[in-house]
């Protein structure tokens, strides 16, 4: 089965709409915006749009039947799936979700307000192939796991990416089975992210993410029983040093007693040395 994703926690990506709208921190520099010019030549920010990706759910589901085994899918990965612009549109995609049980759906939002009025009526305690997360990369939007908390799945996970602060502190795991963490990326200057500053009135650039913070996030997530996925470094491309922590490459078990798929090996060109990694936690000594 080929894979339509570089994401390296999902075998695929899905995308019945595209475009979105910044609404915290993280999302100054999304790659949205590179993404959806990429793709066609509406404005990525306050235009969503539908796409031609509709069957592509029917034909991953014959593929795993085929293959006796599950995949991880990426839901609006260039949008939001709770994004108000999509509501005519969602309980088709609901119906779509509802009858590929072999695909892991992976529903990221930074909208978990609207989670609630907008599940199918048939939800109950939650779809087994829908794992609802969040995306939270500074204590400043920590709080949208406490909404996500409220809300019945078979599967929470948190996306601290980017992450830019030390949040694990401050984190509550209670509840949530999977964690997601990684570097930002894009072209620019590098620099550090502030609470302090309107992250509306970044230009350009990517923000730094400290080693140390990954680990210690890492710590906390292990210690809760949990499985860990680091992603990258920041760095301009996608990524990049995806062993610069370690091996924790971790995905919770398949829904519905399944085998996952297999992926790709990791390409050598994204994985560091020993020294390069050495070398990059010495000149981030004394920044935290």
């Amino acid at each position: 089965m080929g894979e339509n994703t570089s994401i390296s926690w999902a075998h695929h990506s899905w995308n019945p709409w595209m475009g979105c709208d910044k609404v915290a921190a993280e999302c100054a520099h999304c790659y949205i915006g590179r993404q959806r010019c990429f793709h066609d030549d509406r404005p990525a920010w306050g235009d969503v749009s539908l796409t031609q990706t509709w069957n592509d759910p029917g034909k991953w589901e014959r593929e795993c039947i085929i293959d006796d085994h599950a995949i991880r899918v990426f839901t609006t990965s260039i949008s939001d799936f709770f994004h108000a612009k999509a509501d005519a549109w969602r309980d088709e995609a609901w119906w779509h979700i509802r009858n590929t049980h072999h695909i892991a759906w992976l529903i990221l939002t930074k909208r978990p307000s609207r989670i609630e009025k907008h599940l199918p009526a048939d939800w109950g305690d939650g779809y087994p192939n829908v794992w609802l997360g969040v995306s939270t990369g500074c204590n400043a939007t920590l709080h949208s796991m406490d909404v996500l908390r409220e809300i019945p799945a078979a599967l929470r996970w948190v996306s601290s990416e980017p992450l830019l602060e030390d949040i694990s502190k401050k984190i509550n795991l209670d509840g949530y089975g999977w964690v997601v963490c990684g570097g930002e990326s894009g072209g620019g200057d590098e620099y550090r992210y502030s609470p302090a500053d309107d992250w509306r009135k970044e230009k350009g650039g990517r923000r730094t993410m400290l080693l140390t913070w990954a680990e210690s996030l890492r710590d906390v997530t292990k210690a809760a029983g949990l499985p860990f996925m680091f992603k990258q470094i920041t760095s301009a491309n996608s990524g990049v040093a995806v062993n610069a922590i370690g091996d924790c490459h971790e995905f919770p078990p398949a829904p519905n007693g399944m085998k996952w798929a297999p992926r790709p090996p990791i390409e050598e060109k994204n994985k560091w040395s020993l020294v390069q990694i050495e070398n990059l936690k010495e000149a981030q000594k004394g920044q935290a």
